[in-house]
């Protein structure tokens, strides 16, 4: 896991990183997958936000964004983290608690009620049909809408017991269908730009 306090500059330098470095801890331990996922997701975060121009600042704060998104799961219950395969209706109203759970977790950190908002909102849609609060469009923190698609790419590029991960090119094709919809349409513009920079300069490695 990577170490936080490397990654601390003026943006973040109010927050109590070692409660957030305890919290990544505690996911590890709770699912393995979701402490793996949220590093391939930090890193997906930089790399956008560095291709969005943003400052030092911004792409570090992007980065620990995408680390610490899913501290809220471990409050989910195991048996519902660790389902092999889908969840039911009832069990997935639990799991989308964790946006919220999370947002609170984060609140009572110490200068860290900037990464709460955005973590509470990384599953609103454009459209404003997502959760927690239903809210739509430029609404929505700017750095939730990044996340919003860094998430969802590295969990359709993740193989489950209940699928096979989707290709690069399915994962591009399924971001240009749901940008306007479910996602920013420019930040899906600047992300597809991203991964095609990416992925040829690594000679099309996977994930």
């Amino acid at each position: 896991m990577h170490n936080l306090k490397q990654n601390k500059l003026s943006v973040i330098n109010i927050v109590n990183m070692e409660a957030i470095e305890e919290f990544c801890h505690q996911v590890y331990y709770c699912d393995p997958y979701t402490s793996m996922h949220a590093e391939h997701v930090a890193e997906l975060m930089a790399g956008l936000a560095n291709q969005m121009n943003m400052s030092s600042d911004e792409i570090n704060l992007a980065f620990i964004v995408g680390l610490v998104h899913d501290v809220g799961k471990i409050k989910t219950p195991g048996d519902i983290l660790n389902k092999s395969g889908r969840l039911t209706e009832d069990e997935f109203k639990i799991m989308k608690q964790h946006a919220e759970n999370g947002a609170d977790m984060l609140s009572n950190i110490e200068g860290a009620e900037k990464l709460a908002t955005i973590m509470l909102h990384h599953h609103e849609r454009y459209d404003g049909k997502g959760y927690p609060k239903g809210i739509a469009g430029e609404n929505i923190p700017l750095l939730s809408r990044m996340l919003a698609v860094c998430d969802t790419f590295d969990a359709m590029t993740t193989n489950r017991c209940y699928r096979k991960p989707v290709s690069l090119e399915g994962c591009i094709t399924e971001i240009k269908r749901c940008a306007g919809t479910q996602f920013d349409p420019v930040i899906c513009g600047l992300f597809i730009e991203f991964l095609n920079e990416r992925f040829i300069f690594m000679g099309e490695a996977s994930y």
